[in-house]
């Protein structure tokens, strides 16, 4: 009777336990339709840190343009990290990436006016682009959006005979928008390694 009860108890602890993984991974967004949509993306200027190493460990540097970038007074409520390297290419050690907040976007021709202080400025120029956009609920949604996210923008891009210039991901409050973005014809498309 008492292992009877036990197995009950047990049985209940593992179908609860499951049920709230499989809950929170349909919070964080395992299980929605990716849809990719494309059109025109770019037209920033970024105020931020480069960040060579793995591409998962640049969190510290989002944390450290934040900072610097709030207290210049740009606004912090939407960073954008730009990949310049493929990961199945480069070595983890030898990947080079950039955190930035937007410092300007659209118009730029006022950008020369801007003090970045000791950020250093990047320019994404307006391009034909794929997109996903991805739920932002916490840093595990980040690293899930990611494996999720780049095998099937990956693949749409070579359905389409997409040439993709540059990555990209934008994070806001709520939204992780990741870019494959085309060269703009304002750029020298041997910058790129992608």
């Amino acid at each position: 009777m008492y292992f009877c009860l036990m197995k009950q108890k047990l049985l209940l602890f593992v179908i609860l336990l499951s049920t709230a993984t499989v809950g929170f991974l349909v919070y964080l967004g395992l299980f929605r339709t990716l849809e990719v949509q494309s059109g025109v993306e770019g037209g920033y200027a970024l105020a931020g840190y480069y960040h060579y190493g793995p591409y998962e460990e640049i969190g510290s540097t989002f944390n450290k343009t934040a900072r610097a970038a709030d207290s210049l007074g740009f606004p912090i409520d939407t960073l954008i990290g730009v990949y310049f390297n493929d990961p199945e290419i480069v070595q983890a050690d030898s990947l080079e990436s950039f955190s930035g907040a937007v410092m300007a976007s659209g118009d730029l021709s006022y950008v020369g006016n801007i003090d970045p202080g000791a950020l250093e400025v990047l320019t994404i120029y307006e391009g034909e682009a794929l997109y996903v956009d991805f739920p932002r609920k916490n840093d595990l949604s980040i690293i899930l959006g990611a494996l999720k996210v780049y095998p099937f923008l990956t693949e749409e891009a070579k359905k389409r005979g997409f040439e993709v210039g540059q990555v990209y991901e934008i994070y806001s409050e709520s939204t992780i928008r990741y870019v494959f973005q085309a060269y703009a014809e304002a750029q020298d498309s041997t910058m790129g390694i992608w």
